[in-house]
């Protein structure tokens, strides 16, 4: 299941990014305490893995899948 492949962390990015929809990426970065760059890498990861195209899609997939219930 591609959701048993993702790391603790990226479910914790997962779970800020929902917390925040519609944020910029400095407001998530911040509160995970990583720079932007850091956030966009494992944000990139996570698309892969979950096989969506960005964070639009991410909250779609999470919401669809209970990962908004799951997460943390």
């Amino acid at each position: 299941m591609k959701i048993a492949s993702l790391t603790e962390r990226e479910r914790k990015i997962i779970a800020v990014a929902i917390e925040n929809k519609g944020a910029r990426n400095k407001v998530i970065a911040d509160q995970l305490h990583i720079s932007e760059h850091t956030l966009r890498n494992h944000l990139a990861a996570i698309y892969r893995k979950l096989g969506v195209n960005g964070r639009i899609e991410l909250y779609l997939y999470a919401v669809s899948h209970g990962l908004n219930t799951h997460l943390c």
